[in-house]
């Protein structure tokens, strides 16, 4: 009976840290994502800051602190000129919609690469931004 009451003992225990070597593990990871933000100005329409380096899980906030309408698109069908948009290749454009003054909109990347993106309104005026994720 002492020899079964141990052996439970020593299961719960292992079990118990085994699942608290996986939340160590998985924590951190977690902890090291951030938000980065890029804001959005009418005059001249642009995103401020222009280029933002992340790593892989970080997530870009854009705020439209402007007056006027703005958007974050990958989205080539949407744009005037495809080639001032791009993604990593196998991922699907992401696009905000068009944002009301005070709107915010975020996008969690996930697969490295460059990410080319631009404002629907003000893409004629060269409203264009670039997210590099490592």
């Amino acid at each position: 009976m002492c020899e079964s009451i141990f052996g439970t003992t020593f299961k719960r225990v292992s079990a118990a840290l085994a699942a608290l070597l996986l939340v160590a593990m998985v924590v951190p990871s977690m902890a090291a994502a951030k938000t980065v933000e890029v804001k959005m100005s009418d005059t001249p329409p642009k995103f401020i800051p222009l280029t933002v380096t992340i790593q892989k899980g970080d997530t870009v906030e854009w705020i439209n602190n402007a007056a006027s309408l703005h958007s974050v698109t990958t989205d080539s069908a949407s744009a005037q000129n495809p080639t001032d948009v791009s993604s990593p290749k196998g991922v699907k454009p992401f696009d905000s919609g068009f944002m009301a003054p005070g709107a915010k909109w975020s996008y969690t990347f996930t697969v490295p690469g460059t990410y080319k993106y631009l404002c629907l309104p003000h893409e004629k005026e060269g409203m264009t931004g670039v997210v590099v994720v490592k």
